[in-house]
């Protein structure tokens, strides 16, 4: 098996806990590395391992995970799919091709997230549920950006990309753009004060009267006092933000024999 060295300009996890909604998708996605074979040799099938863990609440805050699709490359088809595995909180899950793990299309998405790719159509919990997902290809693919697209209750949600199997062969040009932005969000600050153990202690000598006598103050009473205490609170706002690729176009310039392109001014 090759090295799975980082070769590309992909994220090998992604967090939809940090995307708003009715109801969030508390759900990480992770390519494990170890297991996958990235770059096979000669004779080896391409392998792609990934993690979903949940990272949620037990609340009505959360929903917990119906199904998720991986934009895989429009040319891989369930042919091309062998040694698909599926394993959730250590249990191994009966796949069916073409039903419970299926390769969607543009022309026939996903009919609730409306995303094409391969579905994988098995539950997780929000809460603390992990889920091992695997799946080899008869032939290489390259490495890159893959919208990963999540539902679960009422709830879908999409934009943020792993690597995965994209078109193309086993080498990509990368480019990068930048988007300038303010964000803005408003921050509630809530006071509250909690009572901790209170602590007892006489003040000087006691007094013993003999016989019965009447207690001075109020039967059953209690005693009021305020505090007042300054403080500052320091409130920490993290801000990011996901990136979602339109369809794209091309302009073919001119083609020649050899590895370089002509007048592409890089050698490599």
């Amino acid at each position: 098996m090759s090295c799975n060295c980082a070769r590309t300009a992909c994220n090998t996890s992604i967090d939809y806990t940090l995307v708003p909604g009715d109801h969030i998708l508390p759900f990480e996605f992770t390519l494990d590395l170890e297991n996958s074979n990235l770059y096979p040799e000669a004779g080896e099938n391409q392998r792609f391992c990934y993690t979903v863990r949940g990272m949620g609440e037990d609340n009505s805050d959360f929903a917990d995970l119906s199904h998720f699709v991986l934009g895989v490359c429009p040319e891989i088809t369930e042919d091309m799919l062998e040694n698909v595995s599926v394993v959730i909180d250590g249990v191994p899950q009966e796949v069916e091709i073409g039903e419970n793990v299926e390769i969607r299309t543009e022309a026939q998405p996903d009919p609730t997230t409306g995303c094409a790719g391969l579905k994988v159509d098995f539950g997780l919990d929000k809460v603390d549920g992990v889920m091992q997902f695997c799946f080899e290809l008869t032939r290489p693919f390259a490495i890159g950006a893959v919208q990963v697209c999540v539902k679960g209750g009422q709830q879908t949600a999409s934009g943020l990309a792993i690597c995965g199997p994209v078109c193309g062969g086993e080498t990509s040009c990368t480019v990068y753009g930048s988007q300038r932005a303010t964000v803005c969000v408003p921050v509630t600050v809530t006071p509250f004060a909690t009572v901790g153990d209170t602590v007892t202690r006489c003040c000087g000598n006691p007094t013993v009267t003999p016989g019965t006598a009447v207690c001075p103050g109020t039967l059953m009473g209690s005693c009021v006092f305020t505090i007042s205490q300054d403080v500052c609170i320091t409130v920490p706002v993290a801000f990011g933000a996901a990136a979602v690729v339109g369809r794209y176009s091309v302009l073919c310039g001119g083609a020649t024999t050899g590895d370089n392109c002509p007048n592409c001014g890089v050698t490599n």
